[in-house]
């Protein structure tokens, strides 16, 4: 398996998901009062590290779960996580217990899903998969570690109010280009990267 298929494909027998369906796949999975980051990621498991990455950034900056007590520093922590098993190549995501059961309600997550929806069919209609040079090696190290380094900014900012807010949507927009295979949103996911570090220095700085 090379390293196009773990970083940013989806299963060879399916296309490249639209980003609201993933989402309607997770909201099938808290039908309960709760619902923990492992059950959430079981859902993810056949899917590749780009919707790995997107679900703990996009949580971190919902308005509606982002305010819950531990999340952004459990999304930052989460999304480390992942960037380290996209960069070292791993075929499979090991999270220590002690995330995999962090939890939250089940209808604040449902309700953080429809708040995000709007935006995910606005983006599901212009993104495509092209570019597809940039998810082969070397670039797929590149943007890992730019991930890696991104997740250790969204800690730094975090200790702003609102401050995870920018280097998390730097990799909202990369984690939605491997998801859908596009390289274009991927490079924009980039700029944004870098644009968001120089903001985050002048936040903790």
């Amino acid at each position: 398996m090379t390293q196009t298929d773990t970083a940013g494909a989806a299963p060879e027998d399916e296309g490249p998901p639209l980003l609201e369906n993933l989402f309607d796949e997770l909201v099938e999975a808290a039908d309960g009062t709760s619902i923990t980051l492992g059950e959430i990621l079981d859902a993810l498991e056949k899917r590749s590290f780009g919707p790995l990455l997107l679900l703990p950034t996009l949580i971190s900056i919902m308005p509606i779960i982002g305010m819950l007590p531990g999340v952004t520093w459990a999304m930052s922590a989460l999304t480390l996580l992942i960037s380290l098993h996209f960069l070292v190549n791993s075929r499979r995501l090991w999270l220590p217990q002690r995330i995999r059961r962090f939890q939250v309600a089940a209808q604040a997550f449902r309700r953080g899903v429809e708040w995000a929806r709007p935006w995910l069919r606005r983006v599901d209609k212009v993104v495509e998969p092209r570019f597809h040079i940039l998810f082969a090696w070397p670039w797929t190290m590149i943007f890992a570690g730019l991930c890696v380094v991104m997740s250790l900014a969204m800690f730094a900012a975090s200790i702003v109010p609102g401050g995870v807010l920018v280097p998390a949507l730097g990799i909202v927009i990369m984690a939605a280009g491997l998801t859908v295979r596009d390289g274009l949103v991927l490079v924009l996911g980039a700029v944004a990267s870098a644009g968001a570090l120089w903001a985050v220095w002048l936040i903790v700085g």
